[in-house]
């Protein structure tokens, strides 16, 4: 039996251990290390693989990736306190933070093109969960959620879903890039995490201040979650923008003021 496209007339698939197969189709099962995210195979590139061709077309460099990089894990180490963890174990910090001196990026194995291992997500275990209210249940402090967007993109160019989707939630707040006061952009990739602010046009100054998933991991299926409650604890005051991308073209963005903002 041998995998299939999704979509196909007929398509029925299942896994066998580590393979996708497609009972309708005679053949040998396929391995595959990541899961298909698009009902098209032309169309499904691998992560590291569409991080890299959007380093190269929007001509982000390895060293200025690396910097990028550099700068998430030196935040994140100057942080005096995480309030959003909960102590695990006596660990009240990401144990992967760490300084990223020329030396080690220099060393870093390379993925695809200008990416390395060093500019790219750690995989982590973490969950992370947000409570959703009416006003009349809110008490001091809490993040008033304003607005929200999903939207479709190029599958072909995940890294650059949330572009649109930041600029549809902003238009729905009703304010501009330079009206936040932080935001929290995933970075599955260096390269992709800078394309999004440059093309959602916020000032790399206010983003990810504690550091992001560059240096403190990337736990699938938890990662949007942990944007929103970095955001409920450092955001002081004004306007906060949480922002991801899926695989396969899938952007989403929301909008938080603090209550009585």
């Amino acid at each position: 039996m041998a995998r299939c496209a999704i979509g196909d007339p007929g398509w029925r698939e299942r896994t066998v251990g580590q393979f996708a197969v497609c009972p309708r189709v005679g053949g040998p099962p396929q391995a595959y290390d990541e899961a298909p995210f698009t009902p098209w195979p032309d169309r499904n590139p691998r992560m590291a693989d569409a991080a890299a061709r959007l380093a190269e077309e929007a001509g982000l460099s390895r060293p200025a990736q690396e910097a990028w990089a550099a700068a998430s894990h030196a935040r994140a180490m100057a942080r005096d306190a995480w309030p959003e963890i909960v102590p695990l174990a006596g660990q009240v910090r990401d144990g992967f933070a760490r300084p990223l001196t020329p030396r080690l990026l220099a060393r870093a194995p390379v993925l695809c093109g200008t990416v390395t291992a060093a500019t790219a997500a750690v995989a982590a275990d973490a969950a992370a969960f947000a409570i959703v209210a009416a006003d009349r249940f809110a008490g001091p402090g809490a993040l008033y959620l304003r607005a929200g967007s999903t939207l479709g993109h190029d599958p072909l160019q995940p890294g650059l879903a949330p572009v649109p989707a930041i600029a549809a939630a902003l238009r729905q707040a009703g304010i501009g890039p330079g009206d936040l006061t932080q935001a929290e952009i995933m970075e599955a990739y260096a390269a992709q995490a800078m394309a999004c602010v440059v093309g959602a046009g916020i000032a790399p100054a206010i983003v990810n201040p504690g550091g992001g998933a560059l240096s403190r991991g990337h736990p699938i299926g938890a990662s949007g979650a942990i944007l929103a409650v970095r955001l409920f604890h450092d955001l002081v005051e004004g306007h906060g923008l949480a922002a991801i991308a899926s695989a396969g073209g899938i952007g989403t963005a929301a909008v938080f003021t603090r209550s009585g903002a």
